[in-house]
């Protein structure tokens, strides 16, 4: 695994890293209590830590994203479900920015963006759709009794899966958390890289997010204890882990130091604050 910050150990007590700049997808899948909350406290702290990174995204719970808000109209972020259409323009605006990278891209004749270019002007995106199943039934509630030209939920699954796709080339990345490994809430499913389960109560579900995972690896995630989990990379095997410990009040005191201390402007696009 690539150098990155630690956020946990394995077996054999070695660090376990998570290197945000890898062009990786993430999904972040356990019940309730099971760890995968804290994890991504500590995930999305290495983020806020690192003044190359934008943390972005939709929260339906307001909670895992409000720290990295930058001011309180942030244009890529939408905390709660009290406005749907401001949560399609976050990932529909993170599209454009995608575009115009790609465009970029073309126009200098490589494929991906270099890790030596960025900076706070010109950052890597972490895309966090956090309980994103839930976030999904919340947009197709919404959308009951609308035409079908007005419906969010079809601009959000678009543009999220666009984001799939093709923007990990353009360094935005998106990290999916949510309860369970289920095919209908895992957008183009094989974009998805980087896997990361914790307790599951479902064998099917493990399965299809850890497609080398043997019958016993199985049985082993669906009874790990509180804080245990799981990690699949390309071309790694599953690597159990240990999540350290961030309690929600540290981590956001935590980010919000973090963000105090980065000296960084806000960015909607690239290099336009």
């Amino acid at each position: 695994m690539s150098a990155g910050a630690v956020v946990g150990v394995d077996e054999r007590g070695r660090d376990v890293q998570f290197d945000h700049l890898a062009a990786l997808h993430t999904v972040t899948v356990g019940q309730t209590r099971s760890g995968k909350t804290i994890f991504s406290h500590m995930v999305l702290l290495a983020a806020a830590r690192d003044p190359r990174i934008r943390v972005c995204g939709v929260d339906p719970s307001g909670l895992l994203l409000h720290p990295h808000r930058r001011g309180e109209d942030d244009p890529l972020i939408h905390l709660g479900t009290d406005d749907p259409e401001r949560a399609c323009e976050v990932v529909e605006s993170l599209v454009r920015i995608m575009d115009r990278r790609i465009k970029t891209l073309l126009a200098h004749g490589v494929d991906a963006v270099p890790r030596e270019v960025l900076r706070p002007a010109f950052p890597k995106y972490v895309i966090v759709l956090e309980e994103f199943a839930g976030l999904l039934t919340w947009l197709d509630s919404e959308d009951a009794g609308r035409k079908a030209g007005e419906k969010y939920a079809p601009r959000f699954k678009s543009a999220v899966g666009r984001l799939a796709r093709e923007a990990a080339k353009a360094s935005l990345n998106l990290y999916l958390v949510l309860q369970r490994g289920e095919a209908a809430f895992l957008p183009d499913r094989a974009q998805l890289a980087r896997r990361v389960a914790f307790r599951q109560d479902n064998a099917a579900s493990v399965s299809l997010l850890m497609e080398n995972a043997t019958p016993e690896d199985v049985q082993r995630i669906m009874s790990l204890a509180p804080g245990q989990g799981v990690i699949w990379e390309p071309g790694e095997p599953l690597r159990f882990l240990r999540a350290d410990f961030l309690p929600y009040a540290d981590y956001r005191s935590a980010v919000l130091a973090a963000r105090a201390g980065d000296g960084s402007r806000e960015v909607v696009g690239d290099g336009a604050a």
